[in-house]
């Protein structure tokens, strides 16, 4: 991949998209094409077929989702799975008729079954049945590694898969709701905080609420001036990685690595795995982190987790294999202190 090669971003505005945007532009590629939704639907397979036609990208990074935490997957499963499927396949295709020299593809490590062993080796895919909560993502997921590996195999692309850990960064989406864990136990003790010191503007502010409103929406979700009710019991465990770390290695990607670089075959020549996982491999459980990302805030109310396990708590430990991941010349740079610190940091810059 060169400076002046073209490169599309699809999904640029989301916390993967955009970590990847930022590091190409740091460092001097300077042909980088990047659409808003309102630009291009890609939901829309004639306006993506277009689009790859007139670009003809020569390089796609496809952090496009339709995404969200456990809450709102469970809610709207027929959405994550349609929207996820139609906007990957529209583009993958596109990118395999359009002479794309390499794709990388942004999966997740939901694609594991969930009593799959620990730590999660690329080869466990569809060994088993999915979470359900996240059943849907998980489905649109596979099918995209798959779609890839077939055309691969097929018509002798060059499309990589990379399936992350739980990512954070300073451009997350903060929703209560629909945030990721690590963003919305952030946005939850940002949120106490200013009860706790009796910042009202800075409350209404942040949630462009009037007070009564700001103070009932705080109360819904477990939000007082001297405590935060927890979801779950704040022992299931995760690995957390930075998205500048997962963008810098999807560049390294394209750079450095091809599709028979990922592969793995059993004794028999059979391929059983064609993607990498990326992780940071240091597990954390939720406790642990929101004490970290309190203490980080200086939060001085207190932290009440549930005393039993429910569905809140979802698998209560996920542990990627780092094993191909080490093979691929790269290493992650940034810790979960120092990333959640910049994360804050800039969060509060924009709420000044």
């Amino acid at each position: 991949m060169h400076k002046n090669s073209k490169i599309y971003i699809a999904g640029h505005k989301g916390l993967v998209g955009s970590a990847i945007l930022q590091e190409l532009q740091s460092q001097g590629y300077t042909n980088l094409i990047y659409k808003t939704h309102d630009e291009l639907d890609l939901i829309n397979q004639s306006a993506v077929n277009d689009f790859f036609k007139k670009q003809k990208p020569e390089y796609v990074f496809f952090s496009a989702a339709f995404v969200g935490g456990f809450i709102k997957q469970r809610k709207y499963p027929a959405e994550f799975l349609y929207n996820n499927i139609m906007m990957q396949n529209n583009v993958i295709h596109a990118a395999a008729t359009n002479d794309t020299k390499k794709l990388i593809y942004i999966a997740s490590a939901c694609v594991y079954p969930k009593d799959a062993p620990l730590p999660l080796k690329e080869s466990y895919m569809l060994s088993g049945a999915f979470q359900p909560n996240n059943e849907s993502y998980a489905i649109g997921k596979v099918a995209g590694i798959k779609l890839c590996e077939y055309l691969n195999l097929e018509k002798n692309t060059n499309f990589l898969c990379v399936a992350p850990t739980s990512i954070y960064g300073e451009n997350d989406n903060f929703d209560i709701e629909n945030s990721h864990v690590q963003a919305g136990i952030f946005r939850k003790i940002y949120l106490a905080k200013q009860l706790n010191e009796g910042n009202m503007d800075m409350l209404c502010k942040d949630l462009n609420m009037q007070k009564d409103l700001a103070l009932e929406f705080c109360k819904k979700h477990g939000i007082f001036d001297t405590h935060i009710k927890m979801l779950g019991t704040g022992t299931a465990a995760r690995e957390f990685a930075n998205a500048k770390d997962l963008a810098n290695f999807c560049i390294h990607l394209a750079c450095n690595i091809n599709f028979k670089d990922l592969c793995e075959y059993d004794e028999n020549g059979n391929l059983i795995s064609s993607f990498v996982n990326f992780t940071d491999g240091t597990p954390i459980n939720i406790k642990e982190l929101s004490f970290l990302i309190a203490k980080l805030m200086n939060y001085k109310g207190e932290l009440i987790f549930q005393n039993e396990l429910s569905k809140d708590d979802g698998t209560l430990a996920k542990t990627m294999s780092v094993e191909k991941f080490n093979k691929l010349g790269f290493k992650n740079k940034i810790s979960i202190q120092d990333g959640l610190k910049k994360m804050i940091e800039l969060y509060n810059q924009k709420n000044l």
